[in-house]
């Protein structure tokens, strides 16, 4: 078999044309100048400052920003002139480069390229970066936008200065920098894109705005951003094999800002919203559209050199995105397990609502059949004060209606209801409705007289409204009558309605009439929009007016509210027929509804 040819050819080492021009094209990659002064403080961060400060101020007609920290210095190791030497000589290496992401991320060191001085060029057109390291000389290093010659050079050291400091200042700055870089909005973008930093460090960052314009805010706390809304119950970290782990802050958002998932490199925003690294595969669900807010911070990430913004696509990349199906699918049940939450508390504040509008409704419409419920549907004290919401107690009574004509003699009586049924050791209201020739009420101007009659019941109450009480030894089944007469104008006549002992629920304690809890139940083949079974009122929550009007608190209120009138009428009066018209009547309610909401 030949042996395998021998590759020819040249080899030969990569060279820039114009080293310079690739310099000036590594500092014009930088297009936000709150960006590049991110970068100055991060250098301040990474020299282990406690305190730094950042100034806008004008000296004569010169617009300046400086960024001054009391941290370890430039290359400490060096003398001053040296270390600056170094610096204006190594564009592009980094002394921070050869550390790896687990050192980075413990130190919280995110530069890597030496290049955040060339950011200037983003802010304004000259560069200062002052020195002074334990009560030596002062020295600086002076850079020109768009020039090749540096300058470095001995400085008087002011009166007042520090022992050891540094000083970053731009001056000349552009007049399209000046806006984006007053107090209050410097102030809030290095809280958001320095957060993990600021966090992890005791350190105080201050802004100074000295070109504020009268009375106004001058002075500004560097504060980290705080995520507001839910907390998501994910682990703290996420395990990423062979690299730093992922740290993994969420929240479901509450409103205000849009929702939207940061993402980091140890403590530096690379990305403001997770969505940016679609080719990572995070343009979908949960990243997007389910309402979260956060940081999810990797240290291991490479990012551009430039920008500093979006990562590089190796293997951490390809690393953190496999990591992160793992993480979507707990944070998928998470969701799933806050939305079952919200819906129960959502009904919760549905049935406290229903009963909230139906408070008094037995006592002033008596003659509707309610079905049982735990605890007779009682309404807490933080709603009205408290009791159940069908309490035997007599209800307030309203203001008297003026009639124009004084009402005749009594003419008619009804017994509402017209068929009571009560359990033993309870008590069920009734009310007699009494009208002229007219149809006028005359309860104001008549007499009530009640009796019973039948062993097993007692009444409580006069007037137009008594109770009928069953005594606790009274049969289940048996049987009597409440009779009333009513006098008015010279006249009388009476009316009588039919009393049975009905068993007590068996499978609720403390069951009484009131509002039932509604069952949602899916039935999107169906037309139905509701269904009182016995004692379950069930819900199609598939019905297209329900779908349309959920959303809504006070609107799915009402169209419930509408629903169980509907029952409680066909429950207490049903005639043959009668479903379909009230169904109808429902529909139209519906349609207005969803009309004035705008649906």
């Amino acid at each position: 078999m030949p042996a395998a040819r021998k590759a020819t050819g040249t080899l030969v080492r990569l060279r820039p044309a114009d080293p310079f021009e690739l310099i000036r094209w590594l500092a014009r990659s930088q297009s936000d100048p709150r960006k590049a002064v991110a970068e100055l403080v991060q250098n301040s961060l990474d020299a282990g400052a406690t305190k730094i400060r950042v100034s806008r101020r004008r000296l004569k007609t010169v617009h300046i920003l400086a960024v001054e920290d009391d941290g370890e210095g430039v290359i400490p190791e060096m003398q001053r002139e040296e270390a600056l030497r170094y610096l204006a000589t190594h564009v592009g290496h980094s002394r921070k480069l050869n550390l790896t992401p687990t050192q980075r991320a413990e130190r919280v060191v995110a530069g890597q390229y030496g290049v955040g001085l060339l950011g200037f060029w983003a802010i304004g057109r000259r560069l200062e970066l002052r020195s002074r390291l334990r009560g030596g000389d002062l020295w600086a290093l002076r850079l020109t936008e768009d020039e090749q010659q540096a300058s470095i050079d001995r400085m008087a050291p002011p009166l007042d200065a520090a022992e050891t400091y540094t000083e970053v200042v731009v001056l000349d700055i552009h007049p399209m920098a000046q806006r984006a870089l007053s107090g209050r909005r410097l102030a809030e973008y290095l809280a958001a894109e320095l957060r993990g930093q600021l966090l992890a460090r005791d350190v105080e960052v201050t802004v100074y705005d000295g070109q504020a314009r009268g009375t106004a805010q001058r002075s500004f706390a560097v504060v980290p951003r705080r995520f507001v809304g839910e907390k998501l119950a994910v682990p703290p970290q996420w395990e990423v094999p062979g690299f730093a782990p992922i740290r993994v802050e969420l929240h479901v958002s509450s409103g205000g800002e849009l929702p939207a998932i940061q993402v980091g490199c140890a403590g530096t925003l690379v990305a403001d919203d997770i969505r940016e690294l679609g080719a990572l595969g995070f343009d979908g669900a949960p990243w997007a559209g389910c309402g979260l807010s956060g940081l999810i911070d990797f240290p291991a990430f490479r990012v551009p050199p430039g920008t500093r913004r979006g990562v590089m696509p190796d293997d951490a990349a390809r690393a953190f995105a496999e990591a992160m199906d793992g993480l979507a699918e707990v944070i998928t049940a998470e969701l799933h397990r806050l939305e079952r939450e919200r819906k129960r508390a959502s009904d919760r504040d549905v049935v406290k609502e229903l009963r909230r509008a139906l408070k008094g409704f037995q006592q002033r419409l008596p003659q509707y059949d309610l079905p049982h419920v735990p605890d007779g549907g009682s309404v807490g004290p933080a709603e009205d004060g408290g009791g159940p919401l069908f309490a035997g107690t007599e209800e307030s009574v309203s203001a008297p209606v003026v009639e124009l004509f004084p009402p005749g003699p009594v003419a008619a009586v009804t017994i509402e209801p017209s068929h009571v049924r009560a359990a033993p050791g309870t008590e069920r209201r009734i009310r007699a409705v009494a009208v002229d020739a007219e149809g006028r009420s005359v309860a104001g101007e008549a007499e009530f007289l009640w009796w019973v009659d039948g062993t097993d019941f007692t009444l409580r109450g006069a007037g137009s409204r008594p109770a009928i009480c069953v005594l606790p030894t009274a049969r289940h089944g048996a049987t009597g009558r409440i009779c009333v007469e009513v006098r008015s104008g010279g006249a009388r006549s009476g009316a009588e309605a039919t009393v049975q002992v009905s068993p007590p629920p068996e499978d609720v304690d403390g069951s009484a009439f009131g509002i039932p809890e509604p069952v949602l139940v899916s039935d999107p083949s169906s037309l139905w929009r509701s269904r009182l079974s016995s004692d379950t009122w069930e819900i199609n929550e598939a019905h297209e007016d329900y779908v349309r009007l959920r959303s809504e608190p006070k609107s799915r209120v009402r169209y419930l509210l509408t629903l169980l009138a509907k029952e409680l009428v066909q429950r207490s009066f049903a005639q043959p027929g009668s479903d379909q018209l009230l169904e109808r009547m429902v529909e139209i309610l519906a349609h207005a509804e969803r009309n004035l909401r705008g649906g």
